[in-house]
């Protein structure tokens, strides 16, 4: 998967979707394990909660997390990355244009000394004139409140995101911090600048910018790496549990497997054990949060049967923690044949299409209400997801 990068986000424009109602296995559509997750309802209700969701290109793509944004109520975007400078594709809400000297990575990449955090990305200049331009890609948008998140570090220089904002607050932990500004105006558009408040600070590392509202709202975080598996997650996100204490996340979201399935090396024994040490290491910073991981939808990139998809999907199945087969509700392996006969997937049949992605991120979202047992809200989506499948060709 690693190959397929700098197109994809192109590729997942919008395409009419159809899918055969056979392949969909309702029965199957419940998170497993669900006791922690139901214990999280009230949070959901409140208008409370706090999700990290984690993933691959399945999550950076954004078609299935920001659906899954829409149909909990979130109403602010959570951070993003200037994915362009890291040799990636901007994402969906902002757009951006540097000036001066900055070098990309990411968790892709082997050890060159940059710190990664949740994003999966970071971008690094030592030239204090470097600049990075944000701006909204909706003309209609606004924003007057922008974290910014940072290495943190006695020789980095200091982010100013121009006059028109004030800072009001500071915080950080470890390795990794964040800088919140404030506009009593509003605009759609904003330039990331450096300057320095003692003469030994000579760096600076970006790690994401974060629109922030002052309305009530759940907080969802979706942070994607294309071709990323949960390992390189383990392995470069050196200050991935700094941003989590920070965040304290009251649900943490893993959607990896997808690389795991096609990676001829991949090992379940080596991958459980990575995955059970980020566990202890997340309770350890954050004892709240409530692990779910999603199996990885059943594909074919270039018609190649996934070596290890269904030992992927077995070992997730046997974490300790809440598990949601995406696989099983699909319609089980082989599945994808017929959700690409009906225009649910693109044509590397890896990337599903934008309503291939939010039919699954429906049906997702309809088992966190069967686990909250919110039967009003369990009905209105069931009816959304009847009427999607109907407008994409799907008798009820």
């Amino acid at each position: 998967m690693r190959y397929v990068f700098l197109l994809f986000w192109v590729l997942s424009l919008p395409l009419f979707a159809k899918v055969d109602s056979t392949q969909v296995c309702h029965s199957c559509n419940v998170i497993q394990r669900d006791v922690d997750v139901a214990a999280l309802a009230t949070k959901w209700k409140s208008g409370t909660l706090k999700v990290l969701h984690l993933g691959d290109s399945h999550i950076q793509i954004g078609h299935f997390s920001g659906e899954i944004k829409r149909l909990l109520g979130v109403k602010t975007e959570g951070i993003q990355f200037p994915y362009s400078l890291a040799k990636s594709v901007d994402g969906r809400v902002l757009k951006s244009k540097s000036m001066g000297r900055w070098e990309g990575t990411s968790i892709l990449k082997s050890s060159t000394g940059q710190n990664i955090g949740l994003s999966g990305y970071a971008v690094s200049t030592r030239d204090s004139t470097a600049q990075i331009t944000f701006t909204l890609k909706d003309s209609l948008a606004t924003l007057n409140q922008i974290r910014v998140w940072t290495h943190s570090d006695s020789c980095a220089m200091i982010p100013d995101v121009g006059l028109e904002f004030i800072l009001e607050k500071r915080g950080y932990q470890g390795n990794v911090a964040y800088w919140d500004f404030k506009s009593y105006t509003k605009v759609s558009q904003f330039t990331l600048g450096l300057h320095k408040s003692a003469s030994n600070q000579d760096e600076f590392t970006l790690h994401g910018v974060e629109i922030l509202s002052n309305e009530t709202s759940i907080d969802y975080q979706d942070l994607g790496v294309a071709g990323a598996q949960f390992t390189h997650l383990k392995s470069r996100g050196n200050v991935a549990l700094d941003q989590i204490e920070l965040l304290k996340p009251d649900l943490l979201i893993c959607s990896f497997g997808t690389n795991e399935a096609y990676n001829a090396n991949w090992n379940p024994a080596t991958y459980s054990q990575a995955v059970a040490e980020f566990m202890q290491d997340v309770k350890a910073k954050s004892p709240e949060t409530v692990f779910l991981f999603t199996s990885p939808p059943d594909t074919r990139s270039q018609k190649r049967i996934p070596k290890f998809q269904q030992q992927v999907v077995q070992t997730l199945s046997e974490l300790p923690a809440a598990y949601y087969d995406l696989n099983q509700v699909m319609g089980g392996f082989g599945s994808s044949a017929e959700w690409v006969k009906n225009g649910c997937f693109l044509k590397d049949q890896l990337h599903l299409t934008k309503e291939g992605y939010q039919l699954q991120a429906k049906l997702f979202v309809l088992s966190l209400f069967k686990s909250w047992g919110d039967q009003a809200a369990i009905e209105s989506l069931q009816n959304q997801v009847n009427q999607h499948t109907v407008s994409i060709g799907i008798p009820k």
